[in-house]
């Protein structure tokens, strides 16, 4: 019997072990930082969702009323019910607020996709109005990204204030115009657009045309600084990239220019971070000034949500078998349960077998990947692999260290 829709997903097995392990390293590193755990509601009103995501994200949402009859939806975005939270629980005297989580989003999929929800693992930094703050989220994560062993890891590089502040002269159905093409990653006809726009100057149009091959490693950034008129619109990439680089990530870093992303939502600062150079897409982030509409404060915040899936599968889970297989025989159930004790305490990982014929006992122990079979009724262990059997089950306690 099923029991889960389409686009839904059960996951049990080595990639769950995977996950929950991937969860709980993130996390714990996060916590290091000074981030605290943050459980948001699985449900988000509807019109406070409508108002603050952009309008592509709106159009994905998965709305629901719940028994009181309220609009709502599922969850569909962790930044705005963390940012809704520290609006209503905090006072701007308590800032920087800092909070971290690994919660579901749900959301309408973009073919060829299916997929209705995900687990996201993230980071939001609210209120240091700071570059240290944009250093210090993108920094966190690289090295989070190495406590999970991703160190081949790429994160690519953009700024959503660029964009809008070359179109400023424009005419606002042009500039939406050259923004979506951009963003949906129509180059051919966002270059046709800026050479038919005639309220585009010849300077401006130079500089549009040029922009979405304006991508590469952290040095592409020098080039474009002799194409920009502005000698402060590179800043803050300048400034990020300089202190990756210090810190020994300049071989995984990309700087993608005509990179936009929800030009309504981020205000500076986006990136995307992905497996390896030709790898999978794992998340990304970004700056969001300002964006909860409502807030009782504006102020500098950015964060990331990393799909916990894809993070688990870019470590490559391998199958985790129990160290220890307990066969107690006819002894009192109470005694096993003692010397399983034993060996969670010693960190040991195990499972009881209470089948009570022996030879079906020892059947099942070999044809699990188990490496030691533990006879409590006769008091011996015996290496499943090779046969070899000792009396002294001290050993046992000493496998996981």
């Amino acid at each position: 019997m099923n029991l889960t829709p389409r686009g839904c997903s059960s996951i049990g097995g080595e990639l769950a072990s995977c996950m929950e392990k991937t969860r709980d390293t993130a996390l714990a590193f996060f916590a290091s930082y000074g981030y605290n755990p943050f459980n948001p509601a699985e449900f988000q009103l509807l019109e406070g969702t409508m108002k603050n995501l952009p309008r592509k994200r709106r159009d994905r949402i998965i709305a629901l009323s719940t028994p009181f009859g309220e609009p709502c939806c599922l969850r569909a975005d962790i930044t705005i019910s963390a940012l809704s939270y520290m609006s209503t629980h905090y006072a701007p005297e308590d800032f920087p607020l800092r909070l971290c989580y690994a919660e579901r989003i749900f959301s309408a999929p973009t073919p060829p996709k299916e997929n209705l929800e995900d687990t996201q693992v993230g980071v939001e930094l609210l209120g240091w109005e700071s570059p240290g703050s944009d250093v210090e989220v993108v920094a966190m994560l690289m090295r989070a990204l190495d406590r999970l062993g991703l160190d081949e890891s790429v994160i690519v590089l953009g700024d959503a204030s660029i964009l809008p502040q070359l179109l400023t002269e424009l005419p606002a159905d042009i500039s939406e115009k050259l923004i979506e093409q951009l963003q949906d990653g129509a180059y051919c006809d966002f270059m046709q657009t800026v050479r038919n726009a005639d309220a585009i100057t010849p300077e401006s149009r130079d500089i549009l045309l040029e922009l979405p091959w304006l991508k590469g490693g952290p040095d592409v950034l020098a080039e474009a600084q002799k194409i920009f008129r502005s000698s402060t619109l590179l800043t803050p990439l300048s400034t990020l990239c300089g202190a990756l680089e210090s810190l020994g990530y300049g071989g995984r870093v990309r700087v993608d220019l005509g990179f936009i992303r929800d030009l309504n939502y981020y205000r500076g600062p986006i990136f995307n971070v992905y497996s390896s150079n030709d790898g999978d897409l794992l998340g990304g982030g970004g700056r969001y000034d300002g964006t909860l509409a409502d807030a009782r404060f504006t102020c500098q915040a950015i964060g990331f949500g990393l799909s916990l899936r894809e993070l688990a599968i870019a470590r490559k889970p391998e199958p985790e078998t129990p160290s220890v297989i307990l066969w107690p025989g006819d002894i009192p159930h109470e005694r096993a349960i003692l010397f399983a004790e034993e060996l969670v305490t010693a960190g040991t990982s195990f499972i009881i077998s209470w089948e009570p014929d022996i030879e079906k006992a020892r059947k099942f122990a070999h044809n699990r990947p188990g490496a030691w079979w533990v006879n409590l009724r006769d008091g011996y262990s015996e290496e499943i692999a090779t046969g070899e059997r000792t009396t002294d089950l001290s050993h046992i306690k000493e496998l996981s260290r």
